[in-house]
C-alpha cells in the first residue's frame, strides 16, 4: 500500500511540475509575442505618421493651386472645406493614436515612444 501511495504522490508532483513548466513557457511565449506586436505597432505607427505628413504636404500644394484658380467668391467656400478637412484629419489622427495605444493597459510603452533596451 505504501508503494501505491508513493507512486500516486510522485505522479501528482510530476503533474504539478509539468503544469508549472507549461505556465512558465506560456508566459514566455506571451511576452515574446507582445514584444513582437509592439514592434510591429511602432513600425506601423511611424509609417502612418510619414504617410500623413506626405499627404499633408501634397494637399497643401493642391490647396494653393485650387485657391489661385477659383474665383474670389468661391474662396470662402474653399477655406471652409479646408478647415473641415483639417478637423477631420485631426480626428483621424487622434482615433488612430488611441487605437494604437490600447495596449498600454498592460504597462507597455505608448506606440510613439521608444522602448529602453
Amino acid at each position: 500500500m505504501a508503494d501505491v501511495t508513493k507512486t500516486l504522490k510522485d505522479a501528482f508532483y510530476v503533474t504539478v511540475g509539468l503544469g508549472v513548466l507549461s505556465v512558465r513557457e506560456a508566459k514566455e511565449r506571451r511576452q515574446a509575442l507582445r514584444k513582437q506586436v509592439e514592434t510591429q505597432l511602432n513600425d506601423t505607427n511611424e509609417q502612418l505618421r510619414k504617410l500623413a505628413k506626405q499627404a499633408g504636404s501634397r494637399l497643401e500644394s493642391v490647396r494653393g493651386l485650387v485657391e489661385t484658380s477659383v474665383p474670389t467668391s468661391a474662396r470662402d467656400l474653399v477655406g471652409r472645406a479646408r478647415q473641415a478637412a483639417k478637423d477631420t484629419q485631426g480626428q483621424l489622427q487622434s482615433l488612430a493614436s488611441g487605437r494604437l495605444n490600447v495596449r498600454n493597459r498592460n504597462g507597455a510603452k505608448p506606440a510613439g515612444s521608444k522602448a529602453a533596451a
